[in-house]
């Protein structure tokens, strides 16, 4: 029987949602085929199978958020047996309680002269040695479950072994309440299965305070009475109102931050409280930009059926400014500055989740239209989910561009290990003193954040003119 776990995609992934099964209980699975749709902290990808034979068993169903190299599904012949679904478990705690339980299943104790005149309670007693009153063996996934339910293992009697507790016996504990009087809550524990546990925690639900009915053995709450719960509050708190009291507000729903959001955070709150910001702030005069840009849509347009915005312009500026200016396109890494010498900018993209940022490869060395090309499908690719790890990966340097939701400007947070990040703003109209004269003219404001640990504030303020000499002269982006 081969186990299919929950891959680990990429470096800061810790847990995958299950998206759609694409093969079904029963169905014929060969080696490479697609099994399920998991969606990571950054992208929705494949899961393909390694193993030819039989789905026998789906562990884990759609929606679920499952933890990293956690089964979710066996594939095996019709003839072998499934083995016992461990929730919560991950395959090293099951390999270490299997090897642990054959090891002791496997030892035999020397045997022992037992004088005839001894009776048959001593007799017994010397054939099975007893474990010291101060330890008591358990198995170490029992012991976790047990933590995990605040059970006091002294109450419970082991069936392994020697008298080794085993998950069974914890679950058994766990599903008897009149057994639980001496545990150390007391009789009014609330029980709780550690799924369901997990899900409230997700789902910001205090199982504590909440009267929940749990629908499992002995009255355990289980996952599915917490999401009947959390259906049940946002039925009674339809939307966020005032309660009547000065400075209260009711709440329709709050959750733990998952997936993609989650790891924004993370990134963003290290971002912040490691990396020291210099941020520098330009205003560029567009005129020439936009004069430069409708010359070039209709001719994009009319040769390649592909419409080239500002952001395609400002990308290649970006770049070409990055290599002028290498010491930007760096990161301090394990305190080692490092310079790299492709320009690779990220072009930051929102999504539902939050934002994503696919990456330009060699982007200096793209034309204007390659620009545009990759711009697109990125964007297509980012609003279905479908960009690969790859190519939301190896950014050198990264571009965010507010301008079309009406920001003028903005101060952008680092994407860590990179060492800046540009900020765009909105076109807007203004006036300017040209050879004397006063003049209608068009602007946009630009910012840049650096790494002052690495990025000083002179060569942030010089990658920040080259930027506005590319945009101000926009002819030198094609020559």
């Amino acid at each position: 029987m081969h186990e299919v776990i929950m891959p680990k995609l990429g470096l800061t992934m810790e847990t995958g949602k299950i998206e759609k099964w694409i093969k079904k209980e029963g169905d014929r699975v060969e080696a490479g085929d697609v099994l399920f749709e998991v969606m990571t902290d950054k992208v929705s990808l494949e899961v393909e199978a390694y193993n030819s034979g039989i789905l026998r068993k789906i562990l884990r169903g759609e929606g679920e958020e499952v933890p990293v190299t956690e089964v979710v599904a066996y594939i095996g012949e019709e003839s072998e047996e499934i083995p016992e679904y461990v929730p919560g478990g991950g395959k090293e705690d099951r390999e270490e309680e299997k090897v642990v339980a054959e090891s002791d299943a496997g030892k035999k104790e020397p045997p022992v002269e037992i004088p005839e005149k001894l009776g048959v309670e001593e007799k017994t007693a010397q054939q099975e040695p007893q474990i010291p009153e101060d330890r008591i063996a358990i198995s170490p996934l029992a012991k976790k479950l047990a933590a995990e339910n605040n059970i006091d293992i002294s109450l419970i009697k082991g069936s392994g072994p020697r008298g080794r507790i085993v998950r069974e016996d914890v679950e058994n504990f766990i599903a008897k309440p009149e057994q639980q009087a001496g545990s150390k809550s007391g009789d009014k524990r609330i029980k709780i299965s550690p799924l369901a546990r997990k899900t409230a925690r997700e789902m910001g639900i205090d199982w504590k305070a909440v009267h929940i009915e749990g629908s499992g053995p002995g009255g355990r709450i289980v996952k599915e009475d917490i999401l009947s719960a959390a259906k049940a509050e946002e039925t009674i708190k339809p939307e966020p109102v005032s309660s009547g009291k000065p400075g209260e507000l009711r709440i329709k729903s709050k959750s733990a931050l998952t997936g993609m959001r989650k790891v924004i955070a993370q990134r963003m709150s290290q971002s912040k409280s490691t990396i020291p910001h210099i941020v520098l702030n330009r205003t560029v005069d567009v005129t020439k930009l936009i004069e430069f840009r409708e010359s070039l849509k209709d001719r994009m347009m009319q040769k390649y059926g592909i419409k080239v915005t500002y952001t395609d312009l400002i990308l290649k500026a970006a770049a070409l400014a990055l290599r002028e200016n290498i010491e930007v396109n760096s990161s301090l890494l394990d305190g080692n500055y490092i310079v790299y010498d492709d320009v690779n900018v990220g072009m930051a993209t929102a999504v539902e989740e939050g934002l994503i940022v696919p990456t330009l490869f060699s982007c200096d060395k793209m034309e204007i239209i390659d620009i545009a090309r990759k711009r697109i499908e990125f964007m297509d690719k980012a609003k279905n989910r479908k960009l690969s790890i790859e190519e939301i990966s190896g950014g050198t340097f990264t571009v965010t561009n507010l301008g079309m939701y009406g920001i003028r400007n903005f101060s952008a947070i680092i994407n860590p290990p990179q060492a800046a990040i540009l900020a765009v703003g909105e076109i807007y109209s203004g006036v300017a003193v040209k050879n004397g004269n006063i003049e209608a003219r068009s602007f946009m404001d630009l910012s840049v954040s650096c790494d002052h640990r690495i990025v000083d504030g002179a060569a942030g303020a010089r990658f920040l003119q080259k930027i506005a000499g590319l945009i101000e002269n926009p002819v030198s982006l094609v020559i």
